[in-house]
């Protein structure tokens, strides 16, 4: 177990570190405003936002650290909305757990209308490697120490990789 837990370790930090490159290859991309909301309240039987009430913060953060942000209003905006944390699919959580599945819907809009409205989904899951991952998510491996980071950041770089792909075609 230890054994795949590494290799998966590996193999993640490595596509970050080709994520994270992408996206400041390109330094002419930059955004006026770098939004999160959460609107798990509407959900039933979620607690995710009082476990993790710094979330929509640290999303933020973790984007904004990715790509380069000017202060023209003129410039695109991205703006997230989370619509699921759980752990394995229930979204009452303990911060004992954490959790393992995140997603949302990306928003990037342009005023000047040089990519229009783009908006496409992001799920992120983190699951040992012999566990089968949800169809549509991306999975990341987070260490036991820094589950909550790891699925922050990945979070993050398919932001990032996603944005990339709006700019790039």
């Amino acid at each position: 177990m230890f054994n795949s837990v590494k290799s998966i370790v590996l193999a993640t930090s490595v596509s970050i570190a080709a994520l994270s490159t992408a996206a400041y290859a390109n330094e002419e991309i930059a955004f006026s405003e770098i939004k999160v909301e959460a609107v798990l309240d509407a959900a039933e039987n979620t607690n995710a936002l009082e476990v993790f009430p710094e979330i929509v913060t640290d999303l933020e953060q973790a984007i904004a650290s990715r790509v380069k942000t000017g202060s023209d209003a003129g410039l695109p905006t991205i703006k997230i909305d989370v619509r699921q944390i759980s752990l394995n699919g229930n979204p009452m959580l303990t911060s004992i757990e954490g959790f393992n599945e995140i997603s949302g819907v990306v928003a990037i809009s342009d005023d000047n209308n040089s990519i229009g409205a783009q908006s496409f989904a992001v799920n992120v899951a983190a699951y040992p490697a012999e566990q089968v991952i949800p169809e549509g998510y991306v999975s990341v491996a987070p260490s036991e120490e820094d589950f909550y980071n790891a699925m922050i950041l990945g979070f993050a770089d398919v932001v990032v990789q996603q944005v990339e792909t709006v700019y790039h075609n």
